[in-house]
Formats: C-alpha cells, sequence, structure tokens
C-alpha cells in the first residue's frame, strides 16, 4: 500500500513542513521516501543549486528517519521541466504511492508557487495527494503526532471508499484515532432540464437513511484491527459537517475520495471533496477512484 513517498519542496521552510508527515510514516513503515525539486532551468548552476538544498534537507532527514526505522530510507530527484507536470509524470514513472504537499510555500530557492503547483497536482495525479495546510501557527504548533486522529467521511459507495485502505494503513501502523462520518442530507440537488431544484426528504426516509448509514459505518469498523475506531452521524450539508467537524475534534487529516457515486446518503463527493479542498483548514488527503481512470 504504502512504499514510495514523494515530497516536493520549492526550498522554502514552509515547504518543509511537510518533511514532518514523512518522518513519522517512515519511522512506523519501512518506506522510501523521495524529495524532489522541480525546474523549469535545466542549466548546471540550477541542478547544482537544487542538488546541494535536497542533499543538505535529505541528510538531516535520512538521520531522523533511520532513528526511528533503519529500514527505511530517504532519495533525492530533480525533475525538469514544468513543475506540476513534471512531478506528476514522475509518480507516474516511478510507481510513487502518495505525494505530500504544503498549500503553499514562501520565497524557496525554486522559481515556482507551491499553492498553484499543489493544487494542479491534485487535478492532475492518479497518485493520491496529502495536502498540508500552510498556516501562521504551522511551524509553532505541529502536534507532536501529526496522525492521531483521522476523519474518513463516507457516503456508502465504492468509489467513496477509496481512501479507506489508505487510513486502515496508516492506522494499524500508527494506532492513531479514526471517525467514521456519515451525513445525511436532509434537502437534495437534483438537475432537471429547467435548471438546478431540490427536494426535501420526508422524515421517514431521513431516518430510513440514518439507519441504513449507521449499518454501513459499523460494517466498515469492522475492517480496522488497529486504532481506535468511532462512527459520528450527522444531518445537513456534508462539505460543512465535514469541515465542522474536523474542527470540533480537532483532527489531524482529513481522507476522502476525490469521487463518489450515488451511495446510501446520496452525495456528489466530487463536489463534497471539492469544497473540503478549497474551504477546509485540515490537511486533507485525496484519494482519486481507481474505477474513474480512463
Amino acid at each position: 500500500m504504502l512504499k514510495k513517498i514523494l515530497i516536493p519542496l520549492d526550498g522554502s521552510e514552509l515547504g518543509e513542513l511537510a518533511l514532518v508527515y514523512a518522518k513519522e510514516l517512515a519511522g512506523a513503515i519501512n518506506l522510501e521516501v523521495q524529495m524532489a525539486c522541480a525546474t523549469e532551468r535545466q542549466d548546471e548552476a540550477t541542478h547544482r543549486m537544487c542538488g546541494l538544498y535536497l542533499d543538505k534537507v535529505a541528510e538531516r532527514l535520512q538521520t531522523q528517519v533511520k532513528r526511528a526505522n533503519p529500514k527505511s530510507n530517504v532519495k533525492t530527484v530533480i525533475v525538469d521541466g514544468d513543475p506540476a507536470t513534471a512531478l506528476v509524470e514522475y509518480t507516474e514513472k516511478e510507481g510513487i504511492d502518495l505525494l505530500i504537499m504544503m498549500s503553499h510555500g514562501r520565497s524557496g530557492i525554486m522559481p515556482w508557487a507551491m499553492g498553484s503547483t499543489a493544487n494542479k497536482v491534485i487535478q492532475r495525479s492518479q497518485t493520491p495527494v496529502l495536502l498540508v495546510r500552510a498556516s501562521a501557527q504551522s511551524s509553532k504548533r505541529r502536534p507532536v503526532q501529526v496522525f492521531k486522529k483521522i476523519l474518513l467521511p463516507l457516503d456508502g459507495s465504492p468509489m467513496g471508499e477509496a481512501a479507506l485502505p489508505y487510513v486502515k494503513a496508516i492506522a494499524k501502523a500508527l494506532d492513531c484515532e479514526v471517525i467514521l462520518l456519515g451525513v445525511v442530507e436532509i434537502v437534495q440537488h437534483i438537475h432537471t432540464i429547467g435548471g438546478p431544484d431540490h427536494f426535501t426528504y420526508s422524515e421517514q426516509q431521513i431516518e430510513q437513511m440514518k439507519t441504513e448509514t449507521t449499518k454501513y459505518l459499523e460494517k466498515v469498523r469492522e475492517q480496522f484491527v488497529k486504532g481506535k475506531v468511532h462512527i459520528i452521524l450527522r444531518t445537513g450539508d456534508p462539505a460543512q459537517e465535514i469541515i465542522k467537524l474536523s474542527t470540533e475534534e480537532n483532527v489531524n487529516m482529513v481522507a476522502m475520495s476525490s469521487h463518489g457515486k450515488s451511495g446510501i446518503t446520496a452525495w456528489v463527493m466530487g463536489s463534497v471533496s471539492n469544497k473540503v479542498l478549497q474551504a477546509g483548514k485540515t490537511p486533507l488527503l485525496l484519494v482519486r477512484p481507481k474505477m474513474t481512470l480512463g
């Protein structure tokens, strides 16, 4: 499941905060952690500058990782071309299992913006992406355990379960807490010939969906062999409830499918994940379902 992780770096201290997540994973799972600089400048001086920077960061990370897990190792790579395109192509070529990126960089050695590059990578990548939100408090108030509590929203569809195997693997390795969230919408938005419309579910329909969703989540909970796994059921707008709950429960990561397809709760998972991506403040793991590949 998790064998190779890639962390794009732009040379900024803010961009390097993603290393904390890789270090924790590599300390518990035998991993190859790769750090990459992407550059459109293919001259020798630029490559030398990138190489020196990566070697310095790699040496520090290697020492930390080996101390926790001697079987994990750290590598560096320089990829040429448009940063987003080059990174996506590299992940596919090398069989990378997870990309970890900051939502923003700040005055690094590379002339590309981490934030815009991360957004492009998320849109194009078939590889799961963990987007770590950049904030003023990021470097000052990092939790000791960055995967301590994970929120996994599920809509009841097979496609909506794309992030489930990754959460199970992380929970097993790090013994972290997992919250399985189901949200039942009271109002269903639909598209008709005349345009967008909506209808309100009856009280009986809502109760039925709650019952079905709870049974579904209980079956999912049985798949976890380690860690504390809780079920929370909410009613309302899925994206709003995900964002609200991530704050209320002080979760360290939201993990979800980038797409879903008519599950028990009838979410449009792609729309929900996009809203969480744009409005959320918690680190977000987005996994593209294999069923959507084409």
